[in-house]
């Protein structure tokens, strides 16, 4: 509509409209909040609101005291910030609390997140497995939306090059190992943004930052959620606690039923920085003591470790402790012991020889249809069979695949992708235990089941079975991995592995 001297019927409904949008009442009349939510970001900050979030455990009398002012969602984060003394994630009983006070709880997931340089693919695969098992741990059930922060006033290149990568990572992880749904906290065209690329369906806005470029000329994304208004104080005595005050769209009411994981101790942790050279040292040591040497080899002879080209002892364990959070996040998300991923993996790794690249040449060449390819030497239909299997079994959210349909994509992620590779061999881990009429691995894994488990991963033949023609071979127990003292983050060996026993 074009500009009039006449305040109009058309310009009252026009009026009422934004006034909706914004959840004002839709009066039509042009009144100081309506004027306010034009000219600035966070509005009319006198306005009430029925949503906050907060960094404060809410107790029973602090839960009271936010219903009795009005509120009724709370926004609570699921983790503290490792190597900060802030105290602000959710702590066990509070969300019991929460919902006893009438009260719902929306999750929040936020490390640092501070500056462009945080952000990235690969840190956004972490935070969101790290987010899946806290929301997990704390209790929130499948479709719960968790909002990942934004927490700096990112330009629009600085979104295009570092934030919006950041949300593929985290879209791929919650899509693919949970049924929980993304949120995006941050500034309104950071919130616009990732919520047009499909990489989240609500936005929390943070428009109390009223001076960030990102809130300066943008409107209000439109699957916002919470608008984030005003720091203020309610309560008094036991009750008082500090909250940022916001508006609810009514998108998103929280989650008031919460169903607390079994598990919340014993899960792996990485590998301390600090021990990776010593880690190293005692790996290259144990591989040499069983007669595999620095460099050279493609497997067992009568006559020893034959020399074929492939990697080093030091590169292989090099290449495993550079995707440690990989493999660590699967274990967490997984509920088993890294380990059991580790292992073949790093002996795939060091197994690599010139046969390999001729195979997967003539995949590409179209003269086979298949291969044993990547990091865990993973044939595609192996990698189907067992994405399905972990499909059927709920542990992984994808549509079923099938040899004639998807064996081609599915062998160029595994071949191309070291992540991808890295996940399907946690899912083959779990496939073989199937396979082998075992129990899915778990954090107590008997020692005789482990190394049946490890041991399948190389195949069904005796070949698979054998280190020398004739010979059979002990896989090291579970109890002999190699490991620093008081550290979890192990790296288990098993010298195992044929060409023609390779993963099938």
């Amino acid at each position: 509509m074009g500009f009039t001297s006449f305040y109009d019927a058309q310009v009252a409904q026009a009026v009422g409209l934004f006034q909706s949008y914004v959840a004002l009442p839709p009066t039509g009349t042009v009144d100081f909040s309506t004027w306010a939510s034009l000219l600035v970001s966070y509005g009319d900050q006198s306005r009430p609101g029925t949503d906050c979030d907060c960094i404060t455990t809410v107790t029973p009398a602090r839960a009271q005291a936010l219903h009795s002012a009005g509120y009724r969602h709370v926004g609570r984060f699921l983790s503290n910030v490792a190597g900060s003394a802030l105290d602000k994630m959710i702590k066990p009983g509070e969300l019991a609390t929460i919902a006893a006070a009438g009260l719902s709880c929306f999750p929040i997931y936020q490390t640092w997140g501070g500056s462009a340089d945080y952000f990235s693919y690969n840190q956004g695969i972490q935070d969101a497995h790290d987010a899946i098992v806290w929301a997990r741990r704390h209790g929130f059930q499948d479709g719960a939306r968790i909002y990942f922060a934004v927490d700096f006033d990112a330009l629009d290149g600085e979104v295009t090059a570092s934030v919006l990568p950041h949300f593929r990572g985290v879209h791929h992880v919650i899509t693919t190992y949970s049924r929980y749904r993304i949120g995006v906290y941050g500034a309104r065209n950071v919130c616009r943004r990732v919520s047009d690329a499909g990489y989240a369906d609500a936005s929390f806005v943070s428009d109390m930052s009223s001076g960030f470029s990102g809130n300066l000329g943008y409107t209000l994304p439109a699957n916002w959620a919470f608008d984030q208004i005003a720091t203020l104080t309610v309560g008094s005595g036991e009750g008082i606690i500090e909250i940022d005050k916001n508006i609810a769209s009514g998108r998103d009411d929280g989650e008031r039923t919460f169903n607390p994981a079994s598990y919340t101790e014993n899960l792996d942790v990485a590998i301390v920085a600090a021990d990776h050279e010593a880690m190293k040292a005692e790996i290259r040591g144990y591989l040499e003591s069983i007669g595999v040497p620095e460099t050279g080899g493609d497997g067992w002879t009568d006559d020893g470790w034959i020399t074929l080209g492939g990697i080093s002892n030091s590169e292989a364990i090099d290449a495993v402790i550079s995707m440690d959070w990989l493999f660590t996040r699967l274990a967490r998300n997984l509920r088993l012991r890294k380990a059991l991923v580790q292992a073949p993996v790093l002996w795939e790794l060091r197994q690599f020889n010139p046969l390999d690249p001729i195979a997967d040449a003539a995949v590409k060449a179209g003269l086979r249809d298949d291969s044993s390819t990547g990091w865990g030497q993973i044939f595609a239909w192996v990698a189907i069979e067992a994405r399905n299997y972990c499909v059927e079994q709920g542990l992984l959210n994808e549509p079923l695949l099938t040899l004639e349909d998807d064996r081609s994509t599915v062998w160029t992620s595994l071949h191309e992708d070291p992540e991808y590779n890295i996940e399907t061999a946690a899912y083959v881990t779990v496939y073989n235990a199937f396979q082998i009429s075992l129990p899915r691995p778990g954090l107590d894994t008997s020692d005789a089941d482990t190394e049946r488990i490890i041991a399948r991963y190389n195949g069904t033949n005796e070949a698979a079975e054998q280190v020398r023609p004739g010979r059979r071979r002990r896989i090291p127990r579970h109890g002999e991995l190699l490991r620093l003292p008081s550290r979890r983050g192990e790296l288990p060996l098993c010298p195992q592995h044929t060409k023609e026993g390779r993963t099938t």
